[in-house]
């Protein structure tokens, strides 16, 4: 399991609309839009992975929000990094879409 937390300056609201941008940045299918801030998806299978879940969780922090993205193996023991790339390349779309940089 990875999980990566970034905070931005920008209302929970901002980044909740711009989550539909990272889903699209890593290829997930299948995603649910839950209540309070969640929201899961899952990447598809390649020829070096059995692909991800992505789990994604949008709160209010300090004067802005937290985006925290989760990732977990579909299948295996080890990710070899790409719970961690596939988290960072969905917050920069969320920051990207919400036309901001995140603060951590």
């Amino acid at each position: 399991m990875t999980t990566v937390q970034q905070r931005f300056p920008v209302p929970p609201e901002v980044l909740w609309n711009a989550l539909p941008a990272g889903v699209a940045a890593i290829g997930g299918k299948q995603p649910v839009y839950g209540p309070q801030g969640f929201a899961t998806c899952r990447t598809g299978m390649s020829i070096l992975s059995w692909g991800q879940h992505v789990n994604v969780t949008v709160s209010s922090s300090g004067g802005g929000s937290t985006l925290t993205i989760s990732t977990v193996l579909k299948f295996g023991v080890w990710d070899w990094g790409e719970g961690k790339r596939i988290a960072n390349r969905f917050a920069a779309a969320v920051a990207y879409s919400a036309g901001t940089a995140a603060l951590t």
